[in-house]
């Protein structure tokens, strides 16, 4: 039998196949970054300051063993459970966080599995568990003229006999609020499996919850080195939790072909250079605030932020994609999320050009 066409293709697809968006809607700001190297990158949460020098000397060295797989438990592997105060069997490395995240779905959830989720949080969290056509509750975050806020008492109400998964990013991307520690807890306690995506906690070293690792046997946790270690072009993250849920999780990702050998290399030559990383903590946490005084002056509606980002709220989708269509056309990429604009904080000389287009855009229609 010969498939011909895309009407004969969707009779063998599964449903969520036809109802899930393109991807390629979906990095559509990636490829207008791209298309355009003068363009200032603003949209995706990047780190715009290149790596460690020492990323470099071992991705170098990665070239003599490139012929190679990736040993099962990897340098980068025992300095993480070593950082952490864990056993090497409590972390687990994978192609960036997005990879594990992923595999924690498919270890918990089934079609109709229900699914405790924050609104608005990180689009591909919905994308991916409407994939497996889970059951998802959504928990509005509370919103006040200062930003957002989540509303733990509301999450806790939802979780019930049939919550398979609760699932938090802290800080919450797009809206940049943490959760407490405490509610963190409180979530927990329900022995619920909880999921916590803190990509974003090296900028908000006060509500970083990965000692709490140490607390529960229900509680994953992940991280990236996309952002703080500047290698969202190699793809390495990775989850701390308990050794036997670790397990189960592992074995949804397909054997010896995570992570590559190169990108272990160079996280673990970004993870040793603990220096380099402060530096860029310290740097990207300095502009975020004092961009945010700047966007506010200009008539914006920007919310403080504990990630690498700050949100602008636009109150409505159609208003905030228009407004990164208009900031686009002076040459800075920025990311409409919801009814919200999400600005990534860059260099200096990038964030003010950023305000000098907004600048621009705002003299010409007004703020949004």
């Amino acid at each position: 039998m010969t498939v011909t066409d895309e009407s004969s293709i969707g009779a063998f697809l599964v449903p969520a196949a036809l109802a899930l968006p393109s991807n390629r809607a979906y990095l559509a700001h990636l490829a207008a970054s791209t298309s355009n190297p003068d363009l200032i990158r603003l949209a995706s949460n990047e780190n715009t300051e290149p790596p460690s020098p020492r990323v470099r000397e071992a991705l170098e060295r990665a070239f003599t063993d490139a012929n190679l797989s990736p040993p099962p438990t990897s340098p980068l592997q025992v300095a993480l459970a070593e950082r952490h105060g864990v056993d090497t069997a409590q972390v687990l490395v994978t192609a960036g966080s997005t990879e594990v995240i992923d595999a924690v779905f498919r270890t918990f959830l089934r079609a109709g599995s229900e699914v405790v989720l924050p609104d608005p949080s990180w689009p591909v969290f919905r994308r991916r568990l409407e994939a497996l056509e889970a059951h998802i509750v959504d928990i509005p975050l509370s919103r006040s003229e200062d930003g957002f806020r989540y509303d733990a008492p509301l999450m806790l109400a939802e979780i019930t006999s049939e919550t398979r998964l609760v699932v938090i990013c802290t800080p919450n991307n797009p809206t940049g609020n943490a959760m407490e520690l405490a509610d963190i807890r409180r979530i927990a306690d329900t022995g619920v499996p909880l999921l916590l995506d803190a990509a974003y906690a090296d900028f908000d070293p006060a509500r970083d919850p990965m000692h709490l690792a140490h607390e529960y046997d229900n509680l994953i946790i992940t991280r990236t080195f996309s952002k703080a270690y500047c290698l969202a072009g190699v793809r390495v993250g990775y989850a701390v939790g308990n050794a036997a849920l670790l397990d189960y999780v592992d074995r949804f990702l397909v054997p010896g072909s995570s992570v590559s050998g190169p990108a272990l290399h160079a996280g673990h030559a970004a993870f040793e250079d603990e220096g380099y990383h402060q530096l860029q903590v310290e740097r990207i946490t300095r502009e975020r605030e004092r961009l945010l005084p700047l966007l506010r002056g200009l008539g914006l509606r920007a919310y403080a932020s504990g990630g690498n980002f700050l949100p602008v709220d636009c109150s409505e989708p159609p208003a905030a994609s228009a407004f990164a269509a208009s900031v686009l056309a002076h040459n800075v990429v920025i990311r409409p999320l919801h009814s919200l604009v999400r600005i990534s904080i860059g260099r200096r000389e990038e964030n003010d050009a950023l305000v000098a287009a907004i600048a621009r855009v705002i003299e010409a229609e007004g703020a949004p």
